[in-house]
């Protein structure tokens, strides 16, 4: 029966960063780029406000519109806020303007 050796082997390992070059990536800052909003999900939220009753949650209202994408209904519903369509209180609970 063989024992295994006592001391560890060591070991340098160059030319990483030279092998990885080609695969760099442009870092992009999520602030600055505008996210796209699906027209007619906006349009499913706008209609959704009016048939619901008010002080909706806004994770009810999120859900309904996109079940499958939790980001998608996000950002559905913060079009509407940006379009002064809706407005959400301190609670998260959205409301309908006008």
């Amino acid at each position: 029966m063989r024992r295994r050796a006592q001391t560890t082997d060591e070991f340098e390992v160059r030319g990483v960063a030279e092998r990885l070059a080609p695969y760099r990536v442009s870092l992009s800052d999520p602030l600055s780029r505008r996210e796209v909003v699906d027209d007619d999900l906006a349009k499913k939220a706008v209609t959704l406000l009016k048939l619901m009753p008010r002080n909706q949650p806004r994770e009810t209202v999120e859900d309904l519109l996109s079940p499958n994408d939790p980001l998608r209904g996000r950002r559905a519903v913060d079009a509407l806020i940006d379009a002064a369509l809706a407005t959400e209180d301190e609670r998260g609970r959205l409301r309908r303007i006008a």
